[in-house]
């Protein structure tokens, strides 16, 4: 009786309730928030932006997954090549994708080119790609910050030196990663074809999205790399700056110069679309590791792929993806490690670390937990692994010690880069910033620090847990940048298999590095209170996508023994995925959908300038931009201007506001304010007209009491336009300079 009453058949109905019930409150709960529980984004739904574009990117997506199922030459070229090219031109991102697509292939074939020089064959298997990725990325970076450390590296030194490696990138005797991805999707089952194909459509979409979302972040530093990062022939010049952003960690950054002040957003943000590529197969292979069942690898890459603080930020030119992708790799070799005990998964693993934490500094917590806990259990495991007899060959730890050199040359280079221009080999987190002043490390003028973290009021965090997953709207910067629940679903839908007796079919060994991350997670989403309530959706990018792996791998290991429940559960995913898609399309940046039916086929790939000139007319700057443009050099300008079109100006501009959160004495005081004009050779000052209409930004009184006296300067020119005005010092002979700058006082 008792065995009658538990057979699979019989197991499988509660946990079909469960699943469905569970996705549907989960999905209809966080929309009904959105919509109208306090959610802004039924505006954004019915803006022409978003369902005249979601209805073409769904139609462009329909095509191509037609031409994937049919599968043949003229399907594939009338049914996949001929919409996608419409698709790019009609938003002018073709050449965007065609650029990027050159430096993502330069990177790569650099990689295969040390491979084929260390004697390794042919690629032929998708972690063949990541290894080329790694040393690939490490010895383009050696290349570029040695030119910028000699002070030959401009932004078009950079573009002719990427073209230079594309020689050797170009002999490295394997096909170009994305013709490997197409023909792996050509071979295929059928239904498998469809997913992956929609799952392409949407890494499409994304791209084509970075044209149009553009966010604050991307503005304050991604896209203005030729004022902020490079401006003249080397990344380790004084900049004059004083938000630490500027001196964080910039590998990424770096590599994007040559795809700088071309005039085009996608361009520079389109590489991070490119890098879901590999950061997808990375997670196809984590997958592989913890024995998720295959059928479910589609499911899951979906929900991964469409995760708001994932998608997000796919079209930004911010390292975030990049970072995440990395640490997931040092994951991945360190089950490696783990599994076979082979020290050249561990020199891989300590690559792709040291890559991830020059990348982005939130890698940094991750990243030590997770190789603290791998190291701790592989060296607390008595017996030898039975596959840990086949050694590599020599070729491949060649390959693996000489990546793991360019990486560690590579984060030096960036460490060197923090300590010239602000004192300390980094500027956060929190404990190494203490860390650094304790050994007598100074922080180097102009450069700011911030308090990035509080302590956890415990009270609130029930709530801010509910909020996270499933009232995204009570949270400003979750809101854009949301943690899905996705995860916790399979967790649960796994806890009730468990309780049920449904058991894995296949036992992964314990999989701690993707442990670690998940805990540290945790504990840093617990654990902190952030400036801004619940912090940014992709500070926990890195616990987010393992903690869906692990999972989704336990979820389905254990409704494997069950096929109609686990039928059931497969279906909820592209459920999941389209709500996720959906709120990623009218969310990203604040920005709703793509553009509104037309038959535009013409408009220009360099969007940068007529959003510039948009931005900038909208705020009554345009006559000061054009002014600035004249001025010789990148010029240096501070100033009281709207958030909204402040890194719009065509110069090297930050506002008293943001200089007010990093170092305050520069602005709160009448002598520290001029004493910092004066030393950083501030020769431009910006500040709104009275009675020009709307809230003026913030600004404090020394700013406002040095403008009153420079206004009355002979020699500053003053340049009114429709909403501001510009004082220009530049013209000041050194003893007006002085008298207005009181510069002889220490």
């Amino acid at each position: 009786m008792s065995d009658a009453l538990f057979t699979p058949a019989r197991r499988s109905v509660p946990l079909i309730v469960l699943a469905v019930a569970g996705a549907a409150l989960g999905i209809g709960i966080t929309a009904w928030n959105l919509l109208w529980g306090g959610g802004p984004f039924l505006w954004h739904i019915a803006q022409p932006s978003s369902w005249q574009g979601a209805l073409e990117a769904l139609a462009v997506g329909a095509l191509i997954a037609a031409g994937f199922a049919i599968n043949r030459g003229a399907a594939l070229a009338l049914l996949v090549g001929l919409p996608t090219l419409l698709y790019l031109r009609r938003h002018a991102t073709d050449v965007p994708l065609l650029l990027d697509l050159i430096l993502f292939e330069i990177v790569i074939g650099l990689g295969m080119a040390l491979r084929r020089w260390a004697g390794l064959p042919r690629p032929a298997r998708s972690i063949d790609y990541l290894y080329a990725l790694i040393a690939g990325l490490a010895l383009w970076s050696v290349c570029a910050w040695t030119a910028s450390a000699l002070g030959v590296g401009s932004i078009k030194a950079l573009r002719w030196l990427s073209l230079l490696l594309a020689i050797p990138a170009a002999f490295g005797g394997h096909r170009p990663l994305c013709l490997y991805v197409w023909q792996r999707i050509r071979a295929q089952s059928r239904g498998t074809r469809i997913a992956y194909a929609a799952l392409a459509a949407w890494l499409l979409v994304l791209f084509v999205r970075g044209r149009y979302a553009i966010g604050f972040d991307a503005l304050w530093y991604g896209l203005r790399g030729e004022f902020v990062l490079a401006p003249g022939d080397s990344v380790f010049e004084p900049l004059g700056l004083v938000s630490p952003v500027y001196y964080f960690p910039k590998l990424y950054e770096m590599l994007l110069l040559p795809l700088s002040a071309l005039g085009s957003a996608s361009a520079i943000g389109g590489l991070t679309v490119l890098l879901l590529v590999p950061l997808l197969m990375t997670c196809r292979l984590l997958m592989q590791a913890v024995s998720v069942p295959a059928a479910a690898h589609a499911g899951l890459l979906g929900l991964i792929a469409t995760l708001p603080a994932l998608a997000n930020l796919a079209p930004d030119p911010k390292p975030d993806v990049p970072a995440t992708l990395f640490v997931l790799l040092a994951a991945l070799f360190g089950l490696a490690w783990l599994r076979t005990r082979h020290w050249t998964a561990l020199l891989w693993m300590a690559s792709a670390t040291a890559l991830a934490c020059s990348i982005k500094m939130a890698a940094i917590p991750y990243a030590g937990v997770m190789v603290l806990a791998t190291l701790i259990a592989g060296l607390r495991g008595a017996a030898v692994p039975a596959d840990a007899a086949a050694q590599p060959a020599a070729a491949e730890r060649r390959l693996a010690v000489v990546a793991l050199a360019l990486a560690l040359a590579t984060a030096l280079f960036v460490l060197a880069r923090t300590f010239v221009l602000a004192g300390l080999p980094t500027i956060g987190p929190d404990p190494l910033f203490k860390l650094w002043l304790a050994l007598g490390f100074e922080l180097r003028e102009p450069a700011g620090t911030l308090a990035w973290t509080q302590v956890q009021n415990w009270r609130e965090v029930p709530e801010l847990i509910v909020d996270w997953l499933l009232r995204p709207q009570r949270m400003p910067h979750v809101i854009v940048s949301w943690t899905g629940h996705a995860w916790l679903w399979m967790a649960v839908l796994a806890l009730a298999a468990a309780a049920l007796g449904l058991r894995r079919a296949a036992v992964a060994p314990r999989p701690w590095p993707l442990l670690a991350l998940v805990a540290a997670g945790l504990v840093l989403a617990l654990g902190n209170r952030y400036l801004v309530r619940g912090g940014d959706g992709n500070y926990f990018l890195y616990a987010l996508l393992p903690a869906t792996i692990l999972a989704g791998g336990a979820a389905f290991a254990r409704l494997a023994s069950a096929p109609r429940a686990f039928a059931v559960a497969l279906a909820c995913l592209p459920a999941f995925a389209t709500f996720q898609a959906g709120y990623s399309f009218v969310s990203a940046a604040w920005t709703p959908g793509t553009r509104a039916f037309d038959l535009e086929f013409g408009q220009s790939w360099r969007d940068l300038r007529r959003a510039r000139n948009r931005e900038l007319e909208w705020a009554g700057l345009t006559g000061i931009a054009a002014y600035l443009r004249e001025a010789s050099g990148t010029p240096r300008v501070i100033g009281a201007v709207e958030s909204q079109a402040m890194n719009w100006l065509p110069a090297r501009f930050e506002d008293v506001a943001t200089i007010s959160f990093s170092h305050p004495d520069y602005v709160a005081t009448d002598a520290g304010l001029r004493r910092f004009v004066d030393r950083q050779r501030i020769d431009y000052l910006i500040a709104p007209l009275p009675d020009a209409g709307r809230k003026p930004p913030w600004t404090s009184d020394a700013f406002v009491a040095l403008l009153d006296e420079a206004r009355h300067m002979p020699g500053v020119r003053r340049v009114v336009d429709r909403r501001y005005e510009l004082l220009d010092l530049s013209a000041l002979d050194a003893a007006d300079r002085v008298r207005l700058l009181r510069s002889a006082a220490p």
